[in-house]
């Protein structure tokens, strides 16, 4: 009797360390090697849509200490034209995902909504009309789609509203050192360095490189609050089961981002 007590309690015990040994390397994993992240705006539209999950590299740039942002070891900085996940400058218990435009000591601007990068026109080719939905305002926007090349000839997809009669010219903007000038694809729809009251992010402000789409689904279109790790898990599990998933986009799944959108 003694020795099946024993026993037992020798297998709660295993159990139980187990458990804590596999929360512990999930929360290691997920501190220090690779994050999801989901996509709650179009902000980055056609790269990355609403309800898109990404995988974001932790040690792209280097290790850093999980809630200060405090580099630990370098192996990289982020370049021109890398889909960034980072901290939101004006409100840090936000995490935004945007492209780097901008590095440090580059001068940056807009003319006539161009890109301008100490002083030479991003390239940039028509690849005609894209329409996507706008499901805050339940409407469809048409756009411009195009293929722009930076300075380095990193290509990527962006879109333009069409163009209206006049746009405004804005900046420059000089990047501080050690400091990064970010932008969303969907150029007209995005929150982002060029309108925030900081408008640059700083290198502890950076949580990792995305990588790729791990999952996308469309789980209701209604527009939500922003809502934490935990709590957005609960309700879309909620809404999951209450059969409010409009659309399972198996052909973005194992998607690099990587150069131009399909």
């Amino acid at each position: 009797m003694a020795a099946g007590k024993a026993k037992r309690s020798g297998g709660i015990f295993e159990t139980l360390k187990a458990l804590v040994v596999a929360v512990g390397l999930a929360l290691l994993i997920r501190s220090f090697v690779v994050e999801p992240f989901k996509i709650p705006s179009g902000s980055m539209i056609p790269t990355l849509l609403v309800g898109d999950y990404l995988l974001v590299s932790k040690f792209a740039y280097g290790l850093r200490l999980p809630i200060t942002g405090k580099l630990l070891i370098e192996l990289g900085q982020p370049q021109r034209g890398d889909v960034m996940v980072f901290r939101y400058p004006d409100d840090p218990r936000q995490d935004f995902i945007k492209r780097v435009m901008g590095l440090p000591g580059d001068r940056v601007e807009l003319r006539d909504g161009r890109v301008w990068i100490n002083g030479k026109l991003v390239d940039r080719v028509n690849q005609g009309t894209y329409v996507y939905r706008d499901l805050p305002k339940r409407r469809d926007v048409q756009a411009v789609r195009y293929r722009e090349i930076n300075p380095e000839g990193i290509e990527y997809t962006i879109i333009q509203n069409r163009e209206p009669r006049r746009r405004r010219s804005r900046g420059p903007w000089t990047v501080p050192p050690g400091e990064y000038f970010m932008m969303g694809d969907n150029r007209d729809n995005s929150r982002d360095s060029r309108e925030w009251r900081d408008s640059y992010v700083r290198a502890d402000q950076i949580k990792g490189k995305a990588f790729m789409v791990h999952w996308s689904w469309l789980v209701s279109s209604e527009q939500t609050p922003e809502r934490g790790f935990l709590a957005d898990f609960f309700y879309t599990l909620y809404r999951v089961v209450t059969f409010q998933v409009e659309e399972i986009r198996w052909e973005r799944i194992g998607r690099s981002l990587g150069g131009v959108a399909d």
